[in-house]
């Protein structure tokens, strides 16, 4: 993901407003359209180039397209802006290691034993 080409789909209005719809979860396309006064092929095409510049993933679920904000893209614009403005710049977080546990061994005993001693 380039800065250049995410600046670029995020310099259209429509698609600013396709980005901040997505801002609080996936959403199917039939509902992004019903947002605008514009054909259905315009909205295509402005979904379009935000999932080529990687802004935007999509999921089908039978013959339904849902789509969803891709955050990393965000970020790097982000991490871009983030010096220019005195704002530092997250660091990637890293992914917590797995525990490795060892797999506690049960004791089997035969609950007979104690009674066995007994005789």
């Amino acid at each position: 993901m380039q800065v250049e080409s995410i600046a670029k789909a995020l310099g259209d209005e429509s698609r600013r407003k396709i980005v901040e719809l997505l801002k609080d979860g996936e959403l199917p396309a039939s509902t992004i359209f019903e947002q605008f006064n514009y054909a259905a092929p315009t909205i295509s095409r402005h979904l379009s180039v935000l999932k080529e510049a990687g802004i935007v993933n999509t999921r089908r679920n039978g013959v339904f397209i849902y789509y969803s904000l891709e955050k990393q893209a965000l970020e790097v614009i982000y991490n871009w802006l983030a010096p220019l403005l005195g704002i530092a710049a997250e660091k990637p977080k890293a992914t917590p290691k797995e525990r490795s546990s060892k797999p506690k061994v049960k004791v089997e005993t035969n609950p007979f034993e104690k009674f066995q001693s007994e005789f």
